[in-house]
């Protein structure tokens, strides 16, 4: 039976906590503090949701990096001097002044138009040499097929070229490399490679798959042969010289599938896959970005049992499912509400 201190529902919201005002321009996390303590709680369970899908279609922080071997012979094809990356630049992306070669993450309204956006970042004006030292240009042409909605790419000249996998050793490399790595000269930069901030990435993610080039490293494809090589991600494992190579599968264009929800209170209950505790829920992303999404609880009921006998605040923190902070802009709400059990 509900009473002053024993609520059968708490609602908490993003707006309450007047501390972002000073946060900078998103938000990941949030507290609310309780007027009335809950006290004396056996459980808590996630009942709803209300969010904005703030990421875009390619996440800023892991999607906006393509990688592929080109070469003008197949021989010691999959090989660190061989590899290139063509990208965008975060959405957030703030130049500083007089560098103009560069190509944005933005929204994108259908995949011909983040087609068009990669067309223009492989061009001779969509990047810098000296901030990408991996970037060739003009080198590779993306195109889309409406009929099996599927993005191809194809090397120009004489050059063979293949897709490499995210988890490729080579990629990992030069993705660690001082001298290698991309990186975005930002307005505060000294306009030199040394001094600019580091391209985000996460580590065994990139654009390929969300474009549809899934393949890793290790994996044979479905057209493997005696003669294909490991490193080549697509269903031959074979370099291509002038036919386009189709990917695997259709794009993804979610920037994120699941948004994990961690709770203060749940003190342990709660673990995911990164081992991090406090997960109250994960939450599966079923719109597109810039929409509101709503997730309700089903009739099933699982409570989190390891709760505080006196509960004063309770804080959330939200991430996607590679532990990447959720960035929620300040003109975005968040409300949850959640079942307390006795």
């Amino acid at each position: 039976m509900a009473t002053l201190n024993r609520p059968d529902r708490v609602t908490l919201d993003a707006y309450n906590d007047k501390s972002l005002e000073f946060g900078g321009p998103y938000y990941s996390s949030f507290t609310n503090r309780l007027t009335t303590p809950i006290l004396n709680a056996k459980g808590i369970q996630l009942l709803n949701i209300n969010y904005v899908n703030s990421v875009l279609e390619l996440n800023d922080a892991s999607q906006l990096m393509f990688f592929y071997y080109a070469n003008g012979s197949t021989a010691n094809f999959v090989d660190p001097d061989n590899l290139h990356v063509i990208r965008l630049h975060p959405s957030t992306f703030v130049p500083y002044a007089g560098f103009t070669t560069y190509t944005r993450n933005e929204y994108f309204t259908s995949v011909p138009d983040l087609v068009t956006a990669l067309n223009a970042a492989a061009s001779a004006n969509g990047d810098s040499a000296t901030f990408n030292p991996r970037w060739v240009a003009g080198q590779v042409t993306f195109s889309y097929d409406t009929a099996t909605r599927k993005i191809s790419i194809v090397g120009n000249g004489s050059e063979a070229i293949a897709p490499a996998a995210a988890n490729d050793p080579n990629v990992l490399a030069l993705l660690a490399s001082p001298t290698l790595a991309p990186r975005m000269n930002v307005v505060t930069s000294s306009n030199t490679y040394a001094t600019a901030q580091i391209q985000p990435s996460v580590r065994g993610f990139s654009m390929n798959s969300r474009l549809g080039f899934c393949l890793g490293y290790n994996t044979r494809g479905l057209f493997w042969s005696g003669n294909s090589e490991i490193g080549c991600a697509n269903s031959t494992g074979l370099p291509s010289f002038s036919t386009p190579q189709e990917a695997d599968a259709n794009p993804i264009l979610l920037g994120l599938q699941n948004i994990q929800v961690y709770c203060s209170i749940v003190t342990g209950s709660g673990m995911d896959s990164l081992n991090r505790k406090n997960l109250a829920a994960s939450i599966p992303v079923e719109v597109g970005p810039l929409h509101v999404g709503s997730y309700t609880l089903n009739s099933i009921n699982a409570p989190l049992l390891s709760v505080p006998s006196e509960v004063y605040e309770i804080g959330i923190q939200l991430t996607d499912e590679n532990g990447i902070p959720f960035p929620t802009p300040l003109n975005y709400n968040v409300e949850l509400s959640f079942m307390i059990l006795y």
